[in-house]
């Protein structure tokens, strides 16, 4: 494992270091020759009558005229070859390897298209595709042009609403989101041989006028309105279809107008912003604790695992894992006494969910969370630098891909956690983090027919994609029963089964977080630091935990056509915030019609009597 890593490190050390390296055996070899030139000649400056004397014997004559000169030219040619071939190096990189014909390097290639004001101006030489909503209507495109005093301008009709989906495009600033995905050309279809990349190199295909159109799956009133439940907080939130992965909406608060990034000191304000982080997408680009909304994934685990019979106690003391002092405890002490799955799903229990994932193990724990599309990592420090997800889209859209790759989700389960460790991710505390939209899909898993999770797709026309089975259709529709519990009599019967009672069936899971954040400055807006007794700068951590607000759900019960994820940042206890938040937008696709009855099956005739 060890020596894997280190050649994928050794390779990518070279292949980013190339050209530097080239540029500096090109730098050495050219001082180094007009050094020797300069030396050579201030040396023999007055030496003409001294190695023409023909006083001298005739090996003395030699040794002082020709055979010296072919000695320091020798060494001026193997001086200057190694610097043309240094440079030869350097040119055939770049010009073949660096972004084609014969290779390309993906960093090189996206820091060009960001940075290089040449493409920039390029991109801005060409209209961009519009950006359309699922319904591919003009008056509700997500980004367009509209003709304003004799110009032609970018027009962002929601703006701040769909800004972490959309991104910006400006000569200045560059561009960000999908604008990258709609101005980029068609990639060629012909294929060429070695011989034609090598001839053709020189000459690129043309531009089009105008870049290709994208209509996304998102929904025009369901995306604003996702918006306007998130004013004034942090926060974000996930509606998917569970059964195809088509993502309804996709809002992150706080958000940016993109029509602002011009402005000089709003976009240093927004990039200074360190409270608030506006540029950053809560829903697929930030870490979360989920707390007891992942109480779902180690349900789905003991169910599959047949251990869904398992009755635990509940004490107000807490449950104290083997072999550690430390109890996990229920919130203010609350004490179900023995409990089962259904009874402690629906009251949100912790203690029986810590026993039934350490009861489960990490390895088995480990498996179910990378079933549902978490990276398991060995150690907590590990998984601090799991990265983004390359693949995780339903898309063949290269750009598509790669700017709206989110964080990998991630789950610890190596040798060296423990109970107590396990106790606590069980829960969704601990060493667990996960994104807004992984939390959807584990609730979409629940919801899918077959309890697959399904690869999220923005793109409309798209055959649905599943990534894994996360658990058994029988463990999925044990799933939609603990989850339809919660609403109907549960923790979420108040606040969000209040709204929808009458009108859908629905099931969810509450969730509450608690996480220590860094003190923020009121008057810089940055975090506070203070040196330590070894002298290092840290962080000043408030001594106020941070309390997230979560809920997910699926609705209807009877027929899941849409499942959701809701987190908001500092909102207290999950029933409080998140679920009605949950409730109207539910009502809100409802009158979008987003969620279809189902259709009634014809009954089959009746045999007539003889």
């Amino acid at each position: 494992m060890f020596t894997g890593q280190f050649e994928k490190l050794s390779y990518a050390f070279l292949s980013m270091n190339f050209p530097f390296i080239a540029t500096l055996v090109l730098l050495t070899g050219l001082i180094g020759l007009v050094l020797s030139l300069f030396l050579s000649a201030w040396r023999y400056r007055a030496r003409t009558t001294a190695q023409t004397d023909p006083n001298l014997p005739p090996n003395l004559q030699e040794e002082f005229g020709p055979r010296l000169t072919s000695q320091r030219l020798r060494w001026v040619r193997w001086a200057f070859a190694l610097t043309v071939l240094a440079a030869l190096g350097f040119h055939l990189y770049w010009g073949l390897f660096s972004t084609g014909p014969l290779g390309a390097d993906a960093d090189f290639a996206g820091l060009k298209a960001r940075r290089d004001q040449r493409n920039r101006r390029e991109n801005e030489s060409t209209l961009r595709g519009w950006i359309f909503d699922r319904h591919k209507d003009t008056r509700r495109a997500l980004a367009k042009y509209r003709y304003l005093n004799g110009e032609i301008k970018r027009d962002y009709p929601l703006g701040a609403a769909t800004s972490h989906i959309i991104g910006f495009a400006t000569l200045v600033r560059g561009e960000d989101g999908l604008e990258r995905a709609v101005a980029a050309p068609p990639p060629p279809t012909e294929e060429k041989s070695w011989w034609q990349k090598l001839t053709d190199f020189s000459s690129e295909p043309p531009r089009p006028p105008v870049g290709q159109d994208l209509a996304l799956t998102i929904d025009f009133d369901l995306q604003r309105a996702a918006a306007e439940q998130l004013q004034n907080r942090r926060g974000a939130i996930v509606m998917l279809n569970p059964q195809t992965g088509e993502i309804l909406a996709m809002a992150s608060s706080p958000g940016f107008d993109p029509d602002d990034v011009n402005n000089d000191p709003t976009w240093l304000k927004l990039q200074s912003d360190v409270a608030n982080k506006p540029m950053l997408s809560r829903a697929i680009n930030e870490y979360y604790l989920p707390g007891s909304t992942l109480k779902t994934l180690t349900a789905a685990a003991g169910i599959d695992a047949r251990m869904d019979d398992k009755v635990y106690t509940c004490r107000g003391g807490g449950w104290t894992p083997p072999g550690s002092g430390r109890p996990i405890r229920d919130d203010d002490g609350h004490e179900h006494g023995s409990i089962g799955m259904l009874e402690a799903y629906t009251v949100s229990c912790n203690q029986y969910f810590a026993q039934l994932g350490a009861e489960l193990e990490r390895q088995r724990m480990g498996e179910a969370a990378s079933r549902f599309g978490l990276r398991v990592f060995d150690t907590g420090v590990e998984s601090l630098r799991a990265g983004f997800a390359p693949d995780f889209w339903n898309t063949e859209n290269a750009v598509l891909s790669g700017v709206m790759s989110p964080r990998y989700s991630t789950f610890v389960a190596g040798k060296t956690v423990t109970k107590y460790d396990l106790g606590l991710e069980s829960i969704g505390q601990g060493y667990v983090q996960l994104t807004v939209l992984q939390m959807a899909m584990i609730a979409g898993a629940a919801a899918n027919s077959g309890g697959n999770v399904m690869k999220p797709m923005l793109e409309m026309g798209r055959q649905p994609v599943a990534m894994s089975q996360a658990m058994s259709p029988h463990a999925a529709a044990k799933m939609r029963t603990l989850m339809a519990s919660v609403v109907q009599r549960g923790t979420a019967a108040g606040a969000f089964g209040g709204l929808i009672r009458g009108r859908i069936n629905a099931g969810g899971k509450t969730g509450t977080s608690q996480r220590t954040v860094p003190e923020i400055d009121p008057q810089t807006g940055k975090p506070k630091t203070y040196i330590d007794r070894t002298g290092k700068t840290r962080i000043r951590m408030s001594e106020k935990l941070r309390i997230d607000s979560w809920f997910i759900g699926f609705a209807p019960v009877e027929n899941p056509q849409i499942a959701w994820a809701v987190m908001v940042e500092e909102g207290g206890y999950g029933s409080r915030i998140a679920a009605p938040i949950a409730g109207n937008l539910l009502l809100k696709a409802q009158s979008l019609e987003l969620l279809k009855p189902p259709q009634p099956q014809a009954s089959p005739s009746a045999t007539p009597r003889r």
